[in-house]
């Protein structure tokens, strides 16, 4: 029997009231971004945003780096002080002004390897925001670990607001793939200035690196960790771009786009719940609680994601334009992997939780060479064999992370079968029938409409029908929420 003492009660309320408002955050989030990224598909081309991708790679590992892993191990660090949080500080912020400088005079070395001259100015601009997420790390943590996401949501809320507006306005202007360089980096900045307000922290120049040597063992293997995941994720552009053209790196990049919109909602709704919940909870509640939060993740990630590849077709040519549809394909492919894609960062917070950042730094560079591998296979056939290769690579490590996580929670095979399965299968059924369904329209907004409501009616009658927990909580909640 699961603790029904007051601290579970409030930790259940927390949980519920987190999920609630990371969800918020990260749907607004990611509309607000669809919504700008549509009016800049249009107007930009593919070169445009194959220039912009292509220091993609360097870009992500600086913004993980000068992070450290320390976010993570301050969450996971019981009652940690003011010191802890000030030395973590200054250690971030020293970091990516390091990078920043380092890159400043590297970056003119990958124009001329690229081919691209003006690639030198861009890049010293995008790493701005390097610069600028150094200055985040705590004021996130300290909102997370406090399960504060209505405010982590209103810091999210106004920086895509602020920058979508800058972005767009530059493109419509004719700046083109400057629009989208000042885009990302106005965002970190607007954000980490939202963060500070909200948090009410503010650093001591009277500080000691000793919190971070003592963090140093676990944010070290979890930074190596999100290096190889950020490589593994990343370099399929930069490669691309050097062994085709930025056409094709446009086309792959606009795919991948559309589908981390996607799941990226779902992630980052569970990013601000899961990591301080599983270290919270008590030792007999932690199975009970990491399987709720799978039934969570793949009730809403399976229906969406493979939704979306369903009517992918529809909805990208009406969206951004008919020279956008050779990217379909890529994006229905990576639709796959991303609605696993939740579930797998679900393990990682546990292991995590578990204080196994090494078991996670292990899996994650074997994914990562594997993933390397797979791309210098298939780098000589088209776009969607890369694809391809990538989803089944990630498929694969989902398997073996289970098994490892096994090891550090009673979970077992045929129970994770038991949460995932009555999603798939009402998920696969009601697109199925959508599917007939649609053949009796040729109009492209009546073929669109029917398979969004055919989908999303059958996929909830089925679930109410077979009396799902995970619906009747949510349906709970929001009442609830109605009547406050």
């Amino acid at each position: 029997m699961p603790d029904t003492t007051p601290n579970s009660e409030n930790l259940k309320k927390k949980t519920a009231d987190g999920l609630f408002w990371s969800g918020i955050g990260s749907v607004v989030q990611q509309f607000l971004n669809l919504m700008f990224g549509v009016f800049l598909a249009r107007i930009l081309s593919e070169d445009d945003y194959g220039m912009a991708n292509l220091l993609a790679v360097f870009i992500a590992l600086s913004f993980l780096i000068q992070e450290g892993g320390f976010r993570v191990a301050l969450i996971n660090r019981k009652n940690a002080s003011y010191d802890d949080y000030n030395s973590v500080f200054w250690t971030s912020f020293l970091v990516g002004l390091s990078l920043y400088i380092i890159f400043f005079f590297v970056v003119p070395l990958l124009a001329d390897f690229l081919n691209e001259p003006n690639l030198t100015a861009l890049g010293r601009f995008q790493f701005l925001g390097v610069l600028a997420a150094s200055l985040s790390t705590v004021p996130s943590a300290l909102l997370t670990n406090s399960l504060r996401n209505k405010d982590l949501a209103k810091s999210t809320f106004m920086a895509v607001v602020i920058s979508g507006s800058l972005g767009l306005t530059l493109a419509i202007n004719g700046f083109a793939y400057w629009g989208i360089a000042a885009q990302s980096v106005c965002y970190v900045v607007v954000n980490m200035m939202f963060l500070w307000f909200y948090s009410g922290w503010r650093p001591s120049f009277k500080f000691s690196f000793k919190p971070v040597l003592e963090m140093l063992p676990f944010s070290i293997k979890l930074l190596i960790s999100n290096i190889f995941t950020s490589i593994g994720d990343n370099l399929f552009t930069f490669i691309i771009g050097k062994s085709y053209n930025k056409y094709q790196v446009g086309i792959y990049a606009q795919g991948a786009k559309w589908t981390n919109l996607g799941q990226q909602t779902i992630s980052n709704a569970l990013e601000g719940v899961a990591q301080p919940v599983l270290v919270k909870a008590a030792e007999n509640e932690k199975t009970l609680v990491f399987n709720k939060l799978m039934r969570f993740c793949v009730f809403v990630s399976f229906p969406c994601m493979f939704g979306f590849g369903f009517v992918a077709p529809e909805i990208i040519p009406l969206a951004i334009g008919d020279k956008w549809i050779p990217s379909v394909a890529v994006l229905q492919i990576l639709c796959v992997w991303a609605a696993f894609y939740s579930t797998y960062h679900l393990y990682n917070k546990q292991l995590l939780s578990a204080g196994q950042s090494g078991s996670l730094m292990w899996i994650t560079i074997c994914r990562c060479v594997a993933q390397i591998a797979t791309l210098f296979f298939t780098i000589s056939q088209a776009l969607e064999c890369i694809a391809i290769g990538y989803v089944s690579v990630n498929l694969l490590f989902l398997i073996v992370i289970h098994i490892v996580t096994k090891r550090y929670i009673n979970i077992s095979t045929f129970q994770v079968f038991k949460n995932i399965a009555p999603y798939l299968l009402a998920t696969a059924g009601a697109i199925s029938v959508a599917w007939q369904a649609a053949d009796f329209f040729t109009n492209v907004y009546a073929l669109l409409a029917v398979k969004i409501l055919t989908t999303c009616i059958l996929y909830v009658g089925a679930l109410y029908i077979s009396g799902s927990v995970i619906l009747r909580e949510a349906i709970y909640y929001l009442k609830g929420l109605l009547k406050l």
